[in-house]
């Protein structure tokens, strides 16, 4: 007798140990306001010069004017890669690609709950890129139109009018000039990407939360309004439409690849342009 077997109660599962996982509150050390400014100061002022001084100065005619026009902004967004690289260095003592991925978050978006990278999210890039399109067609028109209209003395001169790029002054010249798209194409790789982004919604967006707290986006979107020196007109709506579709979405999913491809839409539609401009067909 008393063969019987001896039950062991079952104790509390045993828990793994878990990983910390990076949540949306973890920031990096924030840029005062004086930097920001600074930051922003630097990337605008070159722009502003080039188009505004050493255009009207040096250009004769509209032809000219044209090719210069487009030569000094793509010089003045090149200079903001490099004014990127450079901040990026004295931060993260290197350029190399994990620094640039963790720094700028050129990463897959992260879930704004817990942080983990979520390549579903990327699906948002469908909406965002409607609102792009819709915006630039109908919005920001009509805001820059409301603008000109309570400060004429922003409107744009008569060079600096797309309309000019297809005058009977300028269009006949464009003919086979693939010289002047392969400037094109290298002023738009560093617009929607190397050179705005990387400063606007890499450098500044991901350390601007310790001066402006959850408008940081907002005052994102304004700064890069206000960064358009060189095309004042378009200040106004621009400020609104770049915080809501380009600043709000980088920073709550921490991913720059938000703004970066609806951005590159307007890209695609003046290269279809130019491209018939080239061929003579436009």
């Amino acid at each position: 007798m008393g063969g019987g077997t001896t039950q062991r109660r079952p104790g509390p599962p045993r828990q793994r140990p878990s990983t910390p996982v990076p949540t949306s509150t973890d920031l990096p050390a924030q840029y005062s306001l004086a930097k920001i400014l600074g930051i922003w100061a630097a990337a605008a002022l070159p722009m502003g010069l080039g188009y505004w001084v050493i255009t009207p100065v040096v250009a004769d005619g509209p032809y000219d004017t044209v090719v210069l026009a487009t030569s000094t902004l793509a010089a003045g967004l090149v200079w903001q890669f490099v004014l990127a690289m450079l901040i990026l260095r004295r931060e993260e003592k290197s350029v190399g690609p994990s620094a640039m991925a963790r720094r700028l978050w050129l990463q897959v978006p992260r879930d704004p709950v817990n942080g983990r990278p979520r390549k579903r999210l990327l699906w948002l890039l469908a909406p965002l890129g409607i609102a792009f399109v819709l915006n630039m067609m109908y919005l920001a028109p009509a805001i820059q139109n409301l603008q000109q209209h309570l400060l004429p003395g922003l409107a744009p001169l008569p060079f600096q009018n797309a309309e000019t790029l297809f005058s009977t002054e300028v269009a006949p010249r464009m003919e086979g000039a693939w010289w002047f798209l392969a400037l094109f194409l290298t002023l738009s790789i560093f617009n929607v990407f190397l050179g705005e982004e990387f400063i606007f919604r890499g450098i500044l967006l991901p350390r601007m939360q310790g001066v402006f707290g959850s408008a940081d986006w907002f005052a994102n979107g304004v700064l890069f309004g206000l960064y358009h020196l060189h095309q004042p007109w378009t200040a106004g709506g621009i400020m609104l439409t770049s915080g809501l579709i380009m600043s709000l979405p980088v920073r709550r999913y921490r991913s720059m690849w938000l703004s970066v491809i609806p951005h590159s839409i307007q890209t695609v539609i003046v290269f279809g342009m130019l491209l018939g401009l080239m061929r003579g067909t436009a």
